[in-house]
């Protein structure tokens, strides 16, 4: 039996949750799936609007659209882009320019193949052979460190720019970059991310978390670890001695949390 959750948590400090999320079965075929995740920035003005917005509007496009259509990869990954760009067109004619945006990262599974999209430095992951893997790339300043060997990626936290993205839903038009990963439907779960569990939570504690919960539970525990557990964090000596920049220290909730799983067997 496959199994899709959604959670999604304000966080202990911000005002309002930015952050939205969605699983859903097509209603014509149930083993096609779509999630998502979109995390409203919370430095412009309605964040949480352009992260509803965006997914509203994805989630009566796949509604209304022909399971065959969706099970053609190729097709599906060419339309999706489209949509994509008309609603950061949307939201920059709505609310004009440099005011609202929002990250996106979501999963379309279909009889052949996973086809991921992201804009923006929410997470895609899959779960394969007791690994956790990364399948997006974060769209941000601090990525490349990490891309190009300068540092580990659990060190990405550290950097005070961490939140500075380079692309995103929204704003402006040059904004607006999509990326698209497809990979085959043998893995054990597709686990979708907001910065505000990963930029808390390393893999490696995923990974843990995965590993001892109850499937039921695992969503839950990843959420609830990212908001309410104090995880003790030190910047590394090897980054002050490398002396790249201004660095802070994440805390418990400082950010909406939000994710969404699939589990093919539970």
């Amino acid at each position: 039996m496959k199994l899709i959750q959604t959670e999604t948590n304000i966080g202990l400090i911000r005002q309002k949750n930015e952050d939205a999320v969605l699983a859903i079965n097509h209603p014509k075929q149930k083993d096609i799936i779509l999630m998502v995740v979109a995390d409203g920035m919370g430095g412009k003005e309605h964040g949480e609007l352009a992260s509803n917005y965006t997914i509203k509007t994805i989630e009566k496009w796949f509604k209304e659209k022909d399971p065959k259509t969706l099970n053609n990869t190729n097709k599906t990954t060419e339309l999706l882009e489209k949509l994509i760009y008309k609603i950061n067109e949307d939201i920059i004619n709505k609310y004009h320019e440099n005011h609202s945006g929002t990250t996106l990262c979501m999963a379309l599974i279909n009889k052949n193949n996973t086809l991921f999209m992201n804009v923006g430095d929410s997470r895609a992951y899959i779960y394969k052979n007791k690994k956790l893997i990364q399948v997006s790339e974060d769209d941000s300043d601090v990525w490349f460190y990490y891309k190009y060997g300068a540092c580990k990626k659990d060190d990405l936290r550290y950097f005070f720019n961490n939140n500075i993205i380079t692309a995103c839903v929204g704003l402006t038009k040059d904004l607006c970059k999509v990326s698209t990963y497809t990979v085959e439907n043998d893995y054990d779960m597709v686990l979708l991310f907001t910065d505000g569990v990963t930029d808390i939570i390393t893999d490696k504690k995923i990974l843990k978390l995965i590993k001892k919960s109850k499937k039921r539970s695992i969503l839950a525990n990843i959420i609830n670890e990212a908001v309410n557990i104090d995880q003790n964090l030190k910047i590394p000596f090897r980054l002050k001695r490398k002396k790249y920049s201004k660095y802070i220290l994440p805390f418990k909730g400082r950010d909406n949390a939000s994710g969404t799983i699939y589990i093919k067997d539970v």
